[in-house]
């Protein structure tokens, strides 16, 4: 019960942190486009600079994925309890 609802709230942190980048993915795509028509832009600065605007998503994604890991061990675990416990 613990692993399912730990499960669910990391896949729910990573699914909204997603949608939320896709959500400002047409202004970052416009801010390259600009810089490669400008012509003289520094390509690296510019993603570099992309990049720095999306620190924020990296904590939530993580997270969520180490949490997903966590409760799927936590399954396992329980899945080879229940097993040894019906051959003994």
């Amino acid at each position: 019960m613990v692993a399912g609802l730990l499960f669910i709230i990391g896949l729910v942190a990573v699914l909204l942190s997603i949608a939320i980048l896709g959500y400002g993915a047409p202004a970052m795509f416009q801010t390259v486009t600009a810089a490669l028509d400008r012509g003289d832009a520094n390509m690296i600065d510019v993603v570099a600079g992309l990049f720095a605007g999306l620190n924020w998503a990296v904590a939530p994604i993580i997270g969520g994925l180490v949490l997903m890991g966590f409760a799927r061990i936590i399954m396992l675990l329980g899945s080879i309890n229940r097993s040894l416990r019906g051959q003994a």
